[in-house]
C-alpha cells in the first residue's frame, strides 16, 4: 500500500498593513509573531522592513489598500514582500534604480539631511533587493540568507 509523504509545514504569512502612522508597529508587530523564524532571522527582516514600510509611507502613495506584506522561508532563504496599490512615483523611482543603480548615501547641505542610508542599509542586510512597479501593484522584494542554527 503506498503511502502519500507528509506534507511540509507551510513556511509562509501574510498580513494587510493599513495606511496609518501605526503600519510599521503592524509590521513589527506581524514579523515578531512568525513562529518559523528564529529570532536572530527576525531582526534584518524587522530594521530593513520598517526602512521599507517607513520608506513608502512617507516618500510614496500607499493608496487606499494599505501595504500587504509576505514573509515565506525556503531552503534558498527567507523572502519578505511588500505590496501597495500603483502609483506614478514608485514606477519612476525603480526605473531610476533599474538604469542607474544609487552608489551610496549622499547628503544634501540645503536640506541638511542624508539621503538613500535607509536604501543602503537594506541592501547590506539583505541578499537582493528589487523594486517592481507593475499595473495594479507595486512590488518590494528582500531576500536574506537563513540564519545558521547555533
Amino acid at each position: 500500500m503506498h503511502m502519500p509523504a507528509p506534507r511540509k509545514r507551510l513556511l509562509k504569512a501574510r498580513i494587510k498593513i493599513p495606511n496609518s502612522p501605526e503600519a510599521v508597529m503592524h509590521f513589527e508587530a506581524f514579523v515578531r509573531s512568525l513562529e518559523f523564524l528564529s529570532e536572530r532571522e527576525k531582526m534584518p527582516l524587522l530594521v530593513a522592513g520598517d526602512e521599507v514600510v517607513d520608506n513608502l509611507l512617507n516618500h510614496g502613495e500607499v493608496g487606499r489598500q494599505g501595504i500587504r506584506a509576505m514573509v515565506r522561508k525556503r531552503a534558498s532563504g527567507i523572502s519578505l514582500g511588500l505590496f501597495v496599490q500603483s502609483h506614478k512615483r514608485f514606477a519612476q523611482f525603480a526605473a531610476c534604480l533599474d538604469e542607474d543603480p544609487p552608489s551610496g548615501p549622499r547628503y544634501n547641505p540645503q536640506l541638511r539631511r542624508w539621503h538613500g542610508l535607509g536604501l543602503t542599509m537594506c541592501r547590506n542586510l539583505a541578499r537582493s533587493v528589487h523594486y517592481r512597479a507593475g499595473e495594479r501593484m507595486d512590488r518590494v522584494f528582500l531576500e536574506f540568507p537563513l540564519s545558521p542554527v547555533r
